[in-house]
C-alpha cells in the first residue's frame, strides 16, 4: 500500500474532499511550487484554534502532505535535480 493511499483511513466523504484537493494540486511539480501555493492557501485560512476532524483545514492539511510525498517520490525516480526546479504550472 502506497503512502499516498487515504482511502483506507478516512471516512468516504473526507477522502473523496482529499482526492478532490489533490487532483487540484496535481499540475505542481516541485516541493518550491507546493510550499509557494501552501503558504498563500494558509494565509486565506481563518486562525482557529483546534481543528475538527473533516474541516476545511484538515483536508487541505492532508492533501498538501500527500502531494508532497508524491512529488518526493517522483524526484527519487526521475531527475535527482528535479527538486530544485521550479516546476508550477500556473492555473
Amino acid at each position: 500500500m502506497s503512502a499516498t493511499d487515504t482511502e483506507y483511513a478516512a471516512q468516504p466523504a473526507l477522502s473523496d474532499r482529499i482526492a478532490m484537493v489533490r487532483a487540484q494540486l496535481e499540475p505542481i511539480r516541485s516541493r518550491t511550487a507546493l510550499l509557494d501555493s501552501y503558504r498563500r492557501e494558509s494565509l486565506c485560512r481563518l486562525a482557529t484554534t483546534a481543528q475538527a476532524s473533516g474541516s476545511a483545514a484538515e483536508v487541505l492539511d492532508l492533501a498538501y502532505a500527500l502531494r508532497w510525498l508524491e512529488l518526493d517520490a517522483e524526484c527519487s525516480v526521475g531527475d535527482p535535480h528535479a527538486q530544485y526546479q521550479d516546476g508550477f504550472v500556473d492555473e
